[in-house]
């Protein structure tokens, strides 16, 4: 679940594209971090409203290595790359890229482990 509403992100998004202020005064008067502010409106620009409802999701190796692609193609940082491709953390393409690089072999496949079996201890018997 997210710590803010759908229909505050909206509102927050409208409070800085029409109110003339910058980033930092909105997010202050608002309570938010500015650089969530502007991750928000820049998603909202490029992708409109629906961005910002956007749960999260589970990407396959080959997407996360087209994104990887275009964002080195392109010269584009990692907040840009995430607004252009409607992504909610821009955290998430620098995990991307550094196991990507790092030559893991299932890179930049998502790490699943199995959880561990719970040992069962035995019960003394009372007497």
């Amino acid at each position: 679940m997210s710590k803010y509403s759908d229909q505050f992100k909206l509102t927050a998004v409208h409070a800085y594209l029409e109110g003339g202020e910058g980033f930092r005064k909105v997010a202050q008067r608002l309570a938010v971090d500015f650089s969530l502010l502007r991750r928000w409106v820049s998603s909202f620009q490029k992708h409109g409203q629906f961005s910002l409802r956007k749960p999260g999701q589970r990407y396959s190796a080959t997407y996360k290595r087209s994104v990887l692609e275009y964002m080195h193609k392109h010269q584009l940082s990692l907040r840009q790359t995430a607004a252009h491709f409607g992504l909610g953390q821009s955290s998430q393409i620098g995990i991307w890229a550094r196991q990507y690089y790092s030559g893991s072999p299932a890179s930049p496949a998502p790490k699943r482990r199995k959880p561990a079996a719970m040992s069962k201890k035995p019960y003394p018997i009372k007497p």
